[in-house]
This record gives C-alpha cells, sequence and structure tokens, in this order.
C-alpha cells in the first residue's frame, strides 16, 4: 500500500527566525493592529495623550491607509498560495526533493522580505522630536557670590584671553569656554553629544512608523577662541592628518551610522569657523557658521553614504553670533583687571564680522569645494530646503529664520517659475526636485537667541516647526497672543524648545491661520544634579555652568501633515 511521502521536518530558518525576530518590535506598534477599544487605542500609542496638540486624521488618510493594508493583505496571500502550492507538489511525489527543499526556502525568503519591506515602505505617519536644550553661549566674566551677595569673578573665565561683548554694548563681559588642546575641545564636547544621542534613544518611540528628530542648539561647536580653524581641505598633520572640523564630522558619522537610528534625523547644533586670509591684516577672516545634518541608517545594510550626510551653511550674520573682541571695545576698562596687555593669545579672537559691514556669512566657499564634499558624501543644502522620505523640510538657523529665508526662497521660487532645486533623498540616493507647491511638512529651527516667529513659517496646512534654542532653555514654553502693542494681533512663543503647528483656516468670511503650540513633552536632565559624572563635571571647561543643566525634551509623537 502506497502512501504519500511526509514532508521532512524543516529546521528553523534564517529567514523564518528573520521574520520572528523583526514583527516583535513591528507588529508592537504596528498600524495594522487596531484595537478595540478607545482605552486599547491610547495603551497602542494611536490616540495622544493630550488631543489638542494633535490634528485628527482625515478621511483621506484613512482610506489611504486602508488601501495600503489591503495590499499588503493581498501580496502575502498570494504568496502564501504559491508556497503551498510547491508543499503540494511535493506530497504528491510531482517534484524532486532536493529542488523543493531549494525553492521552499528561495519562497520562504521571498515572503519574509517583501512583508517587511512592505511594512517598512509604508510612509511616516507621525513625527518625534528630541531637543537637546544646553546653553551654548559665552560664560559671563562676572556672577554674583550666593553667599555674600557680591559680584565676583567667573572662575570659568579664569586664564582666559577671549573676552568680548555679546551684543550691543551695554551688555555684560562674557568670555568663551573651551580647552586650549582644540582637539580635547572636539573630544569633550563629543562625548556630550554621544551621551545625549543616546538617552534621546532610550526615552523616544520605537515605532518604525514614527520618524524620529534629535535638534541640537547653535553654537554647541565653536572652541576657546569662539571658532575652531577651519583648513581648506579639512586635514591638520599636527592632529594625524585630520583637523578639528574633519573630527567633529567624523565623529558624527560614527554616531549615526547604527543600526537603532534607521528612523532618524539629526540636526546636530551649528559649528563656528574661521579661517586666516592671505592678506596683511592679521585679523582678516571668513567666517563659517554651518549646520551637519544627517539621516541615520544601518551600515550593514547601506554601506554608502549616500543621501545621509548634509551641511546647511548659515546665511545671515548675527549680532550674536560672536563676542566683541577686547582689542575693538571703545572703553577696554570694562575688564582691565582681568587681562593681561601683553598676552600675545589676547589677538586670537576672531573679529565679529558685523563690526566691519559683513552681514552675511561668506559661503562661497561651499560652492568651490561641492566636490569635494560630495566626494565625502555630503550633500549641500543650499536653500534652506530638502525632502527626505517623501516628506518635505525647512531648515533654518536662529536670524535665517528671523528674516525669513525659507519663505523668502519658497516666495522667490513661486514668481520664477518653480527652477529652485533642493536635494531629496529615498532609497539610498539623492535627487534634485523642485520645491513642493504645499510648503514645508516639518521645519526645523536650530538657534541661540531666538523664537518661533509666525511670519517666517512656510508650513503645509498642519505642519510642524520644531527650535531648539541654545540660550533660553530655562524658559518655560509658553505662548501668548496680543502682548505686544505694537503687534495687537500677533501670536508669539517663548521657551528653550518650542513646536508649533499651523493649521488653516477656511470659512466664507475668513481665511486665516490658526497656531498651537505643542506642548505634550517630557523632560529628563541629562546628568544628576550630583554624585558621580554630574553635569558641572561633564561640562566643565566646554561649557559655562553659570546658566542652567543640560536636559532633554522628548515631545510626543504627532500626525504628519499631508502633503
Amino acid at each position: 500500500m502506497s502512501t504519500s511521502p511526509v514532508l521532512p521536518r524543516m529546521e528553523r530558518s534564517s529567514s523564518t527566525a528573520r521574520l520572528e525576530d523583526s514583527l516583535e518590535p513591528i507588529l508592537e506598534h504596528s498600524p495594522l493592529i487596531s484595537p478595540d477599544s478607545p482605552e486599547q487605542r491610547a495603551a497602542a500609542g494611536s490616540l495622544p495623550r493630550n488631543s489638542s496638540t494633535n490634528s485628527i486624521r482625515s478621511a483621506s488618510r484613512r482610506r489611504r491607509r486602508r488601501n495600503e493594508r489591503n495590499e499588503r493583505k493581498t501580496l502575502i496571500y498570494y504568496m502564501f498560495i504559491s508556497l503551498t502550492l510547491l508543499i503540494v507538489l511535493y506530497i504528491l511525489g510531482l517534484s524532486d526533493p532536493e529542488l523543493l527543499a531549494e525553492e521552499f526556502q528561495s519562497t520562504e525568503s521571498m515572503i519574509v522580505d517583501t512583508f517587511l519591506s512592505s511594512l517598512k515602505g509604508v510612509a511616516y505617519e507621525r513625527v518625534q522630536t528630541v531637543s537637546f536644550q544646553i546653553y551654548t553661549g559665552g560664560a559671563p566674566a562676572f556672577i554674583i557670590d550666593e553667599d555674600t551677595g557680591e559680584e565676583i569673578q567667573n572662575e570659568e573665565c579664569f586664564g582666559f584671553h577671549s573676552y568680548g561683548l555679546p551684543g550691543d554694548d551695554d551688555a555684560k563681559l562674557q568670555c568663551y569656554i573651551g580647552l586650549e588642546d582644540s582637539a580635547d575641545d572636539v573630544r569633550q564636547r563629543m562625548g556630550i553629544m554621544r551621551d545625549a544621542v543616546n538617552q534621546a534613544y532610550e526615552s523616544s518611540s520605537k515605532d518604525p512608523s514614527v520618524l524620529k528628530i534629535f535638534i541640537a542648539p547653535e553654537f554647541y561647536w565653536r572652541g576657546l577662541n569662539g571658532a575652531y580653524e577651519l583648513l581648506p581641505d579639512f586635514s591638520d598633520d599636527t592632529h594625524g592628518g585630520c583637523s578639528d572640523i574633519c573630527h567633529i564630522l567624523k565623529s558624527l558619522e560614527e554616531v549615526t551610522a547604527d543600526e537603532r537610528f534607521v528612523d532618524w534625523i539629526f540636526l546636530f547644533g551649528t559649528v563656528i569657523a574661521s579661517e586666516a586670509l592671505p592678506t596683511e591684516d592679521q585679523f582678516d577672516y571668513q567666517f563659517y557658521n554651518f549646520a551637519p545634518l544627517y539621516r541615520g541608517y544601518d551600515p550593514a545594510k547601506s554601506p554608502h553614504p549616500a543621501g545621509k550626510r548634509f551641511l546647511v551653511p548659515k546665511r545671515y550674520v548675527s549680532n550674536l553670533d560672536f563676542l566683541t573682541p577686547m582689542r575693538h571695545l571703545t572703553n577696554e576698562t570694562v575688564a582691565v583687571e582681568l587681562l593681561d596687555e601683553e598676552d600675545p593669545n589676547r589677538q586670537a579672537t576672531p573679529m565679529k564680522p558685523r563690526s566691519i559691514g559683513h552681514n552675511r556669512y561668506d559661503n562661497e566657499m561651499w560652492s568651490n569645494y561641492k566636490k569635494e564634499l560630495a566626494d565625502l558624501g555630503y550633500t549641500m543644502i543650499e536653500h534652506g530646503w530638502f525632502m527626505m522620505d517623501g516628506i518635505s523640510f525647512s531648515v533654518e538657523i536662529c536670524l535665517d529664520h528671523l528674516v525669513h529665508r525659507a519663505l523668502v526662497t519658497y516666495m522667490a521660487d513661486v514668481v520664477t517659475g518653480g527652477k529652485t532645486l533642493i536635494p531629496s533623498f529615498a532609497e539610498n540616493k539623492v535627487e534634485w526636485v523642485s520645491i513642493p507647491r504645499h510648503q514645508a511638512q516639518i521645519s526645523l529651527v536650530s538657534s541661540a537667541g531666538m523664537d518661533v516667529v509666525i511670519a517666517s513659517l512656510a508650513l503645509a496646512d498642519g505642519g510642524v516647526i520644531f527650535l531648539q534654542d541654545g540660550l533660553d532653555g530655562n524658559v518655560q514654553a509658553r505662548s501668548a497672543f496680543g502682548e505686544d502693542q505694537c503687534l495687537p494681533n500677533t501670536w508669539k512663543f517663548f521657551g528653550g524648545s518650542q513646536s508649533v503647528i499651523r493649521k488653516a483656516v477656511l470659512s466664507p468670511t475668513d481665511v486665516t491661520f490658526e497656531y498651537d503650540m505643542n506642548l505634550d513633552f517630557d523632560e529628563i536632565d541629562l546628568y544628576p544634579e550630583q554624585g558621580t559624572r554630574n553635569w558641572t563635571e561633564v561640562l566643565g571647561g566646554v561649557f559655562s555652568k553659570a546658566a542652567y543643566p543640560p536636559r532633554l525634551t522628548i515631545y510626543n509623537p504627532i500626525d504628519i501633515a499631508e502633503p
């Protein structure tokens, strides 16, 4: 009596293991799973804790997601039918066992790859920002003694030569903070940044449909004299062939090349650099203020960094960008007791560009070195706009936001026929596309002394702006309407970390915008107040301890605006 052959027991294959390992974190937050009750939906994270700061999903979005789910189900269904047919052929003895085993493994692997890639291929639905609050301004030359109430010299500035005044001459004297060895300075700042990034990951959503954004304030990277020396080829024979700027970029590349960060974008504050020009004037410098922006990725799956490294040059020079060096002050008596007139290092502090009429940064160098930067895997974001995975972004640095750089670029592009091209990253490559007509779904601002300005917003309907400031990190986030007597019908926003959503309102009698400050966040101190590795100990020498402790602001995920 003949019997059909029994399908041999197959060991847990690598594809099956990969499916099981991958499904656990994915299905935990998968949009395919729909809890029955509002309580379950809230527990699963599909309902925001504060619905007033999140827009309700539109009917079109629900239909689109339903169609996506149906397409995935259909695809997986037909692939499992194919696999079942292979098994039937084997049972009936109509296929060679060895050939069938090979086909089985191939088909199984294809099913797993297709299923996981289809889940991952779904566009990001929500965005979560983790803002790094740390004081990046100059240290005050004088502080108030807590015991006596008298003004005393700030020990952070002892022995330093880089004194100056921020802003107007009425401001209080400050000094730049940094280590004498610039390479050590970069390493210590990098260590603090790594701590912030690691804590950001631990505190963030692990939902793969949530795009995570890390943003740090302006002036994070600046050094003892207020700027790192920029060498034309980014190399330096005294530091192993890699200059300070080179070390910063390479270290940030290492941080973001991590499988944990495949759903992350990083705006790492700004780097201040100066380049001595070959002129007779020993104080003739060229200045740069730029933000390194990265897309996280898994180097095992995407070994080439194309489309994952960007540089964002600041366009306009603020009066707060540099201290006015003591040699340029009309009244040096404000610091005569602090400085040695014979100290040659007094001349090392770069001049303030605005003092000689430089209202814009000298960004021609970036154009001249565009090819070299491309060879290093970097793409220039020259106009303050870029696309990432189909999402439109604007990005500005402090004063650029106040003078409406992103908005002006958009408007000028519209009236000139949409000829401006911006970088767009998707599927491990960079393309150049037009600025989208719907404006930015997400706007980013790294600043030091700036708030969200509604007149500068270039947001899509329901778009959101995230701003992180390096001066007012200890200011509580809040909004106000009509407090400014000169602008009685204007919104103003305050706080070191700010997030504002703009929605268009159309009615038979009015066309306007409404603004909603997102206050749905938690704050976490990066270091303890006392004990081992307390915040004053870790920051000592590179950031002032006279301001406030560094912390993270973790916003809860919100919907990404429809394009």
